[in-house]
């Protein structure tokens, strides 16, 4: 942690008007072809235990199939299954549900719903056939069977950071509360196929995944036995069929570390760079967590696992474990200064080389407690400067995206608790998108002193 001096070198958070409404580029709570589920938790053990809920609307009077997709917290993908919804349905989900009993959601398309009893398409004021309908490649699917024990057992050590096979898939944090994140994708037909594999985009929403911005959602995090909950809404990403690595500067999209050598052809907005982030600590204010969605920028998928161990440890998970980060500044109300994160020269490398940056958010995907460990900042009130770019990696043949070749989405929320029980999700501002070529500092690291 190091006070400094604020130069106020903001030229790369120029030109941050207003946005307008549904405007590819801007990530605006619309409608959506994509959504994404920042973070979830699930304790396997039950009872009052922390549980996530999340549920999918269809903004349109036409049908729609949502394909929806875990990953963990080391963005490895353990399960896939595709949900239908007719004209303006909701669709409800409770994940411990699915990881910890193996239930998973009962839809079905017309074809497979004959008497209109699985998804039916509403009663007297909704009764419009038009509503209903059957997609492609659906006949074997639905209704969805039950996940075998085998397959189960699986995702529960993927999540939780327990062997699969040979290795791990996701960061043990010593305890069984599966954590990770979840992507939903507007698409035109049934399949078990991953959004990281060939067939999943092709460019004008042709392939498996369309470009239809149909799609909207919120989700909740609930301890029940703490009191507990917050809730915000998804991430909600635009697709478009002129959208893609030759639209913006930096040549990003959403899923463009799977699919850059097709030329963003998921066609999808992503998401920012940089963000502000208010904390309150102190007085009737128990704290905030920050909730951290990031981009590694790496493909790098194995199904065979990797090696074992906790978050933030180096020789451990894919090769891009631990993600560093650019710059974590935070400013008191008074705009006093620290850097965290940070060690007098020591670099910004990902995965940090010895002696270099220790790290605040390491994995894809986390819940991490303001002021507690690299995060103990000096000040209970104010907000928090966060560049969560990658900076300068070491990961071989990865998605280098922008002029420096350092930029890297990412997504924050903040859960803010007071009294023990009351508690308010909340997003963070968006500064910079992954669409500009900047890569903005706002410390000068020559004139850091001591704390």
């Amino acid at each position: 942690m190091k006070k400094f001096g604020i130069c106020l070198a903001l030229t790369g958070l120029l030109g941050l008007g207003g946005q307008a409404f549904a405007e590819i580029g801007a990530i605006d709570a619309v409608p959506a072809a994509t959504l994404l589920l920042p973070y979830f938790e699930v304790d396997l053990d039950g009872g009052d235990g922390v549980n996530t809920l999340f549920q999918v609307s269809n903004a349109s009077a036409a049908p729609a199939l949502a394909h929806v997709t875990l990953w963990t917290d080391w963005s490895q993908p353990t399960l896939d299954f595709d949900v239908f919804l007719t004209g303006y349905d909701v669709q409800t989900f409770n994940l411990y549900d699915i990881i910890a009993n193996g239930n998973l959601p009962q839809t079905a398309d017309e074809q497979n719903d004959g008497g209109d009893t699985i998804s039916p398409h509403g009663g007297d004021y909704s009764n419009n056939p038009a509503w209903d309908g059957s997609f492609p490649n659906c006949g074997p699917f639905f209704p969805l069977p039950n996940i075998p024990a085998g397959h189960l057992a699986n995702i529960q050590n993927g999540h939780t950071g327990q062997p699969v096979g040979a290795g791990c898939v996701g960061a043990d944090h010593g305890d069984n509360i599966a954590r990770g994140y979840i992507t939903i994708d507007n698409v035109s037909a049934c399949s078990t196929v991953f959004p990281a594999e060939p067939t999943y985009f092709q460019d004008g929403g042709t392939g498996i995944a369309n470009n239809i911005n149909q799609l909207w959602g919120d989700y909740f995090i609930v301890d029940s036995a703490n009191d507990f909950a917050i809730g915000d809404t998804m991430v909600h990403i635009e697709g478009d069929d002129l959208y893609n690595a030759g639209s913006t500067a930096t040549g990003y999209t959403f899923y463009g570390r799977y699919i850059s050598a097709a030329g963003g052809a998921d066609n999808r907005e992503p998401l920012g760079t940089t963000w502000g982030a208010r904390y309150t600590v102190g007085g009737p204010f128990d704290g905030t967590d920050m909730i951290v969605w990031r981009d590694s920028t790496s493909a790098e998928v194995d199904a065979s696992g990797f090696v074992c161990g906790p978050a933030g440890v180096g020789g451990v998970g894919p090769s891009w474990h631990p993600l560093n980060e650019t710059e974590v500044v935070a400013f008191n109300e008074a705009e006093d200064a620290v850097a965290l994160c940070f060690i007098q020269g020591g670099g910004v490398i990902s995965p940090p080389s010895p002696d270099s940056d220790p790290v605040c958010f390491p994995l894809e995907t986390g819940r991490y407690a303001w002021g507690v460990g690299e995060l103990a900042g000096p000040f209970n009130f104010g907000w928090a400067y966060l560049n969560l770019n990658v900076g300068i990696d070491s990961v071989a043949d990865d998605f280098d995206p922008g002029s420096n070749g350092t930029l890297a989405q990412s997504h924050v929320t903040l859960s803010h608790s007071a009294l023990g029980r009351y508690s308010a999700g909340l997003g963070a501002i968006q500064l910079t998108s992954a669409e500009d070529d900047v890569d903005p500092l706002i410390s000068d690291y020559g004139d850091i002193g001591e704390p």
